[in-house]
């Protein structure tokens, strides 16, 4: 007969398996639901896609340095799988936890962080003033990538004479955070630049870890002169953002943010040179115009009476021209007298009728010769008609004038008989026809 289990039975055998079974096992996934009761324990879930397990991770379990789980940390748990039997829930009872792939940079980030800001690292308060308008800038990163053509480009285009050196390191890999602090204490030690930027493009967080080193972070602290982070893009912070003066969002950027005060300064002593030259101008203008004015009247004497004696012809001719413009305005009214009286005079009246007669006179004629002439060119065209109309004309155009013996003009058949001869009369002479 099969055997039939209570529920306590069997959740006794299912704890009794699952125990022996996984004593020891590892088990990666994200942190979800994490609590911590009142007696230190800590409790939470580990979930992948839409699977879920339930941890607890008691507090005797846990060491000195543990890592501390948060909301959404991809983990790696090792433990033991139990059964819960109050609720039948299976669970995995956890001995110890650690971060799973980029999860173990962020926490070290973090971790370092909280270090360094503990420590006063970050303290807005010591950091150095980064200069407006720097002779020369430091510039520790790669000599072979593109952040350096990068900020020499943007720094010769907007502050040409700005002068940069180079301290080439190597920004990836073991070796980056050993040269980027020998080439900080370098430059620290020869004082020749106003101002110092570490630079690197953007990346993933392994290649960017170099400026997550606790090593690079107090290189910068120490360091005398000005520091300005300017590594990867917008979005990637690195520890040296933190510690660094001045921080900022990309290469160019920096370039860009260390040659504001250049940039303005050029564009300042454009303006003051073009206004410098006007003035330049205007004022050489004004003197000239004071030298000509001087130079005008230091006039010598042998000039002066030769300009008087001109002053001198000058007002005769005025003078001469307005006597003879009187003159001629008073011979102008006594010609319009005399052209008055003469106009008005019994002579001059018997000549106006006289020349008034001849007008008409002429005017008759004019028009008796046009009547004698319209009469005439009448006459012409009836003479030409009749011309056009005589027999002569008639016969000329090939027609014949018939006549009888008595000389009559016949005019019709029935003026004529059979055998009757006739006299026919053409242009060039007259002949005779029979009728028949």
């Amino acid at each position: 007969m099969e055997k039939i289990y209570t529920v306590s039975e069997l959740s006794h055998a299912l704890r009794n398996r699952l125990e022996s079974d996984f004593q020891s096992i590892r088990v990666e996934g994200e942190l979800s639901a994490v609590t911590i009761s009142a007696a230190g324990h800590c409790y939470f879930s580990l979930k992948e896609a839409n699977f879920l397990i339930r941890c607890a991770w008691f507090r005797n379990r846990r060491g000195a340095n543990y890592l501390r789980p948060e909301e959404g940390m991809q983990v790696i748990v090792d433990g033991q799988i139990s059964l819960y039997q109050p609720r039948g829930d299976l669970q995995l009872i956890t001995h110890d936890m650690q971060i799973s792939g980029e999860g173990t940079l962020k926490i070290a980030f973090e971790n370092l962080k909280r270090k360094l800001n503990a420590e006063g690292l970050f303290d807005p308060k010591i950091k150095k003033p980064i200069p407006e308008i720097p002779k020369s800038i430091g510039l520790i990163t790669s000599p072979t990538g593109a952040v350096l053509h990068d900020i020499i480009v943007t720094i010769k285009k907007r502050f040409p004479t700005l002068r940069v050196i180079l301290y080439p390191v190597s920004v990836q890999g073991e070796q980056a955070p050993v040269d980027i602090v020998n080439m900080l204490e370098t430059a620290d030690r020869r004082s020749e630049v106003d101002v110092i930027v570490v630079a690197r493009g953007g990346g993933s967080a392994e290649d960017l870890q170099a400026f997550n080193d606790e090593r690079v972070a107090r290189a910068i602290y120490a360091c005398s002169i000005p520091v300005v982070s300017a590594v990867g893009h917008q979005v990637d912070i690195s520890i040296t953002d933190f510690v660094a003066d001045y921080s900022a969002p990309t290469p160019t950027g920096a370039a860009e943010q260390l040659t504001i005060g250049g940039s303005r300064l050029g564009l300042t002593f454009n303006n003051l040179s073009v206004k410098l030259s006007n003035l330049g101008q205007r004022y050489l203008q004004q003197r000239q115009q004071v030298l000509d004015y001087y130079t005008m009247r230091l006039v010598r004497p042998d000039q002066r009476l030769k300009l008087w004696k001109q002053q001198q012809q000058h007002l005769t001719q005025q003078l001469i021209t307005k006597i003879r413009s009187d003159i001629e305005l008073r011979r102008s009214r006594i010609n319009d007298l005399v052209f008055s009286l003469r106009i008005h005079s019994p002579l001059s009246t018997g000549n106006l009728l006289r020349q008034q007669t001849d007008h008409f006179q002429n005017i008759l004629q004019q028009a008796m010769q046009k009547k004698l002439s319209e009469a005439n060119r009448k006459i012409e065209q009836l003479q030409s008609s009749i011309k056009i109309l005589g027999p002569k004309t008639t016969l000329d155009r090939g027609y014949a004038i018939v006549l009888n013996k008595q000389g009559k003009v016949v005019t019709s058949p029935e003026n004529v008989r059979t055998g009757e001869i006739l006299d026919l009369k053409v242009s060039k002479g007259q002949f005779q026809t029979t009728v028949k």
